[in-house]
């Protein structure tokens, strides 16, 4: 009999096929190792990726308790050390049923979906794996800038034929000396900063949480938003959305944006002003935007951003590869190995 219980709690978005490919297998293993038995629960069957998209902004609004407990994880959590979770609920009922609960771990960098305050109560800790969307989002991020700046969606002959001239033929750039502004300079903006230096651009970055040493240390020049809005040929969001953060790209700041800049969003659509957004993209006051992120998903028919020239629009996916399972169960089977081994948690929420 196995020492230790992991119940790993799948749902649509990280699903029991993706746990059982051969790559997110080869971290579960390390468990394994260290005498653990896996259990696997499903949450979500047959769900639509619509109705998955739904659910998980009723979680980041409400958290867990709106929904009902799923009854297996109930069961199975009872003699559980650790439960593992993606977007799936982990509620008080679920908590007060785990009466040999050491960790709950959350594949994702944000705990939604997990009870917190119960935690606590019960003195469970609660661990994330940030991280584990830098090298998916930030590849991605890049790839739109150049889809959007160069016309590599709207010139697909498949698509159009043999086109002619692109509607920013005169402004088309290549990255190299071009101006990079980065609102939000956590782990994913760094990492787009890094990767965008090998193209020569030069990085304007905003921050008001991080000290001036770490824009030094990744050689980037910090900026006021207002500034960075000014001086950018391009701009790309990566902060984290909250109360403070709202809104933050506001019609005002919108409008700073030089007449041929382009914007990119693959973080969240609450951070930006959107009818603004819009507005500026329609009368052409700025060069294009590449968006990954709306306000409401999937964008209505008819939504007047579906008929613009100048945009590059993709439906949420930056984050989605093919290996995202292993990249998110790497970072999360780190803090279990070391809960086990009776070591503090890198990533511990509670």
């Amino acid at each position: 009999m196995a020492t230790y219980k992991v119940v790993l709690f799948v749902d649509s978005s990280l699903t029991y096929d993706k746990v059982m490919a051969p790559d997110a297998q080869a971290i579960l293993d390390r468990l394994r190792d260290l005498d653990a038995e896996i259990v696997y629960v499903e949450d979500q069957k047959g769900w639509t990726r619509s109705q998955f998209t739904e659910y998980a902004s009723k979680v980041e609004k409400v958290g867990p308790e709106e929904f009902e407990p799923n009854p297996e994880l109930l069961e199975q959590v009872v003699d559980a050390d650790v439960v593992l979770a993606n977007f799936a609920p982990v509620g008080k009922a679920v908590i007060d049923a785990g009466k040999k609960l050491k960790l709950i771990g959350v594949t994702r960098s944000g705990a939604e979906n997990v009870n917190i305050e119960a935690a606590k109560e019960a003195g469970v800790h609660v661990a994330v794996a940030p991280g584990r969307l830098v090298e998916p989002v930030s590849d991605y991020t890049i790839g739109m800038m150049i889809a959007e700046s160069r016309n590599i969606a709207r010139m697909n002959i498949q698509d159009h034929g043999w086109l002619g001239d692109a509607p920013n033929v005169g402004y088309i750039k290549s990255l190299k000396g071009q101006t990079i502004g980065i609102i939000g300079f956590g782990i994913i903006g760094r990492r787009v900063a890094e990767k965008l230096r090998a193209f020569g651009c030069n990085i304007v970055a905003y921050d008001p949480f991080l000290p001036d040493e770490v824009f030094e240390q990744e050689g980037a020049r910090k900026v006021e938003l207002d500034e960075l809005m000014e001086v950018s040929d391009f701009v790309s969001v990566h902060a984290r959305l909250t109360k403070d953060t709202e809104g933050l790209v506001s019609a005002e700041m919108i409008a700073k944006m030089k007449p041929h800049a382009f914007f990119v969003n693959t973080a969240r659509a609450g951070l930006v002003d959107m009818d603004a957004l819009v507005e500026a993209l329609s009368a052409h006051k700025i060069g294009g935007a590449a968006l990954d992120v709306f306000t409401e998903e999937p964008i209505p028919e008819g939504h007047p951003i579906l008929a613009l020239d100048n945009v590059t629009l993709t439906p949420h996916r930056a984050g989605n590869c093919s290996n995202l399972a292993a990249l998110s169960l790497d970072i999360i089977v780190s803090d279990v190995e070391r809960l086990l081994k009776g070591e503090p948690l890198a990533h511990p929420k509670c």
